[in-house]
């Protein structure tokens, strides 16, 4: 019987650890931060990684040194935004419209920018699958 017990123990810790592993990878960002950012567009240096902000009005938001690192950010209106030192790395901004934002020093590697309006007004085809040859 003890045996048995050390056994569940030993497999309950287990789980735990790899519970605990696989929340802390697929983490979201602080929902205090997100409700700020929703409601003020004010979130300067928040951490909003992995967050979904898809059709999210952020006209005019500030989010200087904002970490949008993997963020959904799809469909979503940034016009005017400021994005100066932001991480957008891997970040989706398919059909986001960023016209007027200031992306001055940001971080976009991988970022998905297809269908996106961007702050020249022009619209991006970067990320946007290639057509068969």
């Amino acid at each position: 019987m003890k045996t048995l017990i050390n056994s569940c123990l030993v497999v309950l810790g287990l789980t735990g650890a790899i519970a605990s592993i696989s929340w802390t990878d697929s983490a979201f960002a602080d929902p205090n931060q997100v409700r700020q950012v929703l409601q003020t567009r004010d979130c300067q240096g928040c951490d909003l990684s992995r967050t979904k902000l898809s059709f999210s009005n952020l006209r005019n938001a500030n989010l200087r040194y904002a970490n949008l690192f993997s963020a959904d950010l799809k469909l979503a209106d940034l016009r005017d935004a400021n994005l100066v030192g932001a991480i957008l790395d891997k970040a989706d901004l398919r059909g986001a419209d960023l016209t007027g934002a200031d992306l001055t020093s940001a971080y976009m590697s991988e970022t998905n920018f297809c269908g996106a309006i961007m702050p020249d007004g022009q619209k991006s085809s970067e990320g946007c699958p290639k057509a068969p040859k």
